[in-house]
């Protein structure tokens, strides 16, 4: 028997995970369901469930630029935790500094760059282990073969 959950079961957990966050749950509900968007957006990571394995991709230009295949739930949904929280995290960062990233943009000061990554890493402390020690070291970068 396959221990591999559908997109509804992923998006699921998702949500009950951001829920420990401070993130408004609308816009992690807007996240959370581009796993089932044909459009694919850029460095986006987008999941298909097969029978014993998940399929990992991330597009860029419509073209895939990394795919992976992976048999670990917990990892899958930490691959898409980490991007879900980075894009909410910089989305606030953007709406406190009054920049739309279109016509105004971020300046990516140390300052700023520190607020990013302090946030991301209060999100992974709420949501807790295994994925708040995962993000400590580096799972992601693993994960999408950059090691």
């Amino acid at each position: 028997m396959s221990n591999i959950l559908s997109k509804h079961q992923l998006a699921e957990i998702l949500l009950q995970l951001l829920e420990r966050t401070s993130f408004r749950r609308e816009q992690m509900e807007n996240y959370v369901n581009r796993l089932f968007e044909t459009l694919k957006w850029d460095s986006v990571p987008y999941v298909e469930s097969g029978k014993d394995t998940y399929t990992v991709r991330i597009y860029e230009r419509g073209l895939v630029s990394l795919e992976k295949r992976m048999k670990h739930s917990d990892e899958v949904i930490y691959w898409l935790l980490a991007d879900i929280i980075f894009t909410a995290t910089h989305v606030e960062l953007m709406e406190r500094h009054g920049v739309d990233n279109k016509q105004t943009h971020l300046n990516y000061s140390n300052e700023v760059m520190a607020d990013l990554n302090m946030g991301v890493q209060e999100a992974f402390q709420q949501i807790g282990d295994p994925y708040f020690q995962w993000h400590q070291t580096g799972k992601r970068q693993e994960l999408e073969g950059m090691k």
